[in-house]
């Protein structure tokens, strides 16, 4: 089965999630915007080598990066920030999708040449095997959610997506999928049981993006990424997005990020400037103290 291509005539919503559970849309974002986010991405790559514990993946030795990502951008470039975040394509796709969409994390992820393959996983929040909360531990699995959550709500809970900032295939380690295993029952503990990964071993396919290409998945999509058998670095944006009253993965500096993009903002309507700033904050939790 082969990932479909966005088109904005068919029903997305039925065929992301009872069929595909991936799609790909073509030229999301410029070939300059990309490159600006190459370069601000190795700009950053030592500062964040040398001071950040958590700077390469927990499935992917290989691979650099950048956690602090809305952070970094809203200081060191606020319109470029912008740009990836307030795409209006882009944007009314995921809300098709999710309904209003926050961001729950957002990060740079660099394969370096040669990186080895990353282990076959699903994403947040049932992370077993990166998340420290899971313990590595399955079982708990059982121990924190019901069946019906497991297999009826959470796929519905988060999308990820990866922006191409440079173009990927198999020569250099893409994304591989297992298109449609999203539908699988109970794929999130199946997926760390050997048996059941080597059985779904020769079913995986690389995803195919040109620089400013974007790949949305569900979190229950079976995916890794690739091995990269290039002699040159595969860099990509990854942001996961969730419901507007969903808990996002990652905690962030809103007010700093406000501050940093206040000329940003001030550019929007008052309407374009609540949404942006509810996608990087949600409206709750509030301090029940001094509001309602």
């Amino acid at each position: 089965m082969d990932i479909p291509i966005y088109n904005e005539n068919e029903d997305i919503y039925n065929l992301f999630y009872k069929k595909y559970g991936c799609m790909i849309i073509k030229n999301v974002f410029s070939h300059e915007t990309m490159s600006k986010y190459n370069e601000f991405c190795y700009e950053n790559f030592d500062d964040v080598i040398e001071n950040h514990k958590n700077c390469s993946h927990p499935k992917q030795n290989d691979k650099i990066t950048i956690n602090d990502l809305l952070e970094r951008l809203s200081f060191q470039n606020p319109k470029l920030l912008c740009e990836l975040i307030n795409n209006k394509k882009l944007n009314k796709i995921i809300d098709t999708l999710l309904g209003f969409s926050v961001i729950g994390s957002m990060s740079c992820h660099n394969i370096k040449p040669g990186g080895n393959r990353q282990k076959t996983h699903v994403d947040y929040p049932l992370h077993v095997g990166s998340g420290k909360f899971w313990e590595n531990n399955k079982e708990l699995i059982d121990e924190y959610l019901t069946d019906y959550q497991i297999n009826n709500i959470l796929p519905y809970y988060s999308i990820q997506c990866l922006i191409a900032s440079d173009k990927m295939g198999e020569f250099n380690g893409s994304t591989e999928v297992i298109v449609g295993s999203h539908l699988i029952k109970d794929v999130d503990k199946k997926v760390l049981d050997k048996d059941f990964s080597n059985s779904v071993e020769n079913k995986f396919i690389n995803v195919n993006l040109n620089k400013g290409d974007v790949l949305l998945f569900n979190r229950n999509l079976i995916h890794r990424g690739g091995h990269n058998k290039s002699n040159y670095n595969r860099n990509s944006c990854i942001i996961q997005y969730c419901w507007l009253f969903g808990v996002g993965q990652a905690e962030r500096n809103h007010e700093y990020i406000f501050n940093n993009l206040e000329k940003e903002l001030d550019k929007l309507n008052d309407d374009e400037k609540k949404k942006l700033k509810y996608r990087i904050k949600p409206p709750y939790p509030i301090d029940v103290k001094i509001s309602n």
